[in-house]
C-alpha cells in the first residue's frame, strides 16, 4: 500500500512591471520556494503575472512588484529580502484571504415610477 504525502500548499502571486526591482523579486521568490521546500516541507507556487506584457504603457508603474500570499498583500512596490520573504510565506501557510470582489450596487424603484425609460434594463422588485 501506497501512502501519499500532500505537502501543506502557499500561492505566491507576484504582479510585475518591466523593471530591475520585479525581475529580483521573481529570482527572490523562486530562490525562498526551493528553500522552504527542502527545509520545511511547504509547497510553495510562485505565479508571475507579467503587466507589461498586457499593458505596455505601465513600464515604470511605482506600485510594482506587488506580492500576495495566500490573497493577502504582503508587498507593493517594494521587495522584500530573502529572510523577510521567508517569515512572510511561513506565516501565511495554513491561512487563505478571500479574494478582493467587485462590489454592486442595486437600485430598486418602484414598478411604475418614470424615472428611466421603458427598456432601460431596469429591475423591478
Amino acid at each position: 500500500m501506497e501512502i501519499q504525502y500532500s505537502p501543506p500548499k502557499v500561492e505566491v502571486v507576484i504582479t510585475l512591471g518591466f523593471d530591475d526591482d520585479s525581475e529580483k523579486a521573481l529570482q527572490i521568490a523562486w530562490k525562498v520556494a526551493q528553500k522552504i521546500l527542502d527545509e520545511y516541507g511547504v509547497w510553495v507556487e510562485v505565479l508571475p503575472v507579467h503587466v507589461w506584457i498586457h499593458d505596455p504603457v505601465g513600464f515604470g508603474i511605482p506600485d510594482l512588484p506587488r506580492i500576495e500570499v495566500n490573497g493577502k498583500v504582503v508587498a507593493i512596490g517594494r521587495v522584500p529580502d530573502e529572510e523577510e520573504f521567508i517569515d512572510i510565506i511561513l506565516s501565511r501557510v495554513f491561512t487563505r484571504e478571500k479574494p478582493e470582489q467587485d462590489i454592486y450596487a442595486l437600485a430598486a424603484i418602484q414598478k411604475n415610477t418614470p424615472v428611466f425609460e421603458e427598456g432601460a434594463g431596469i429591475l423591478y422588485i
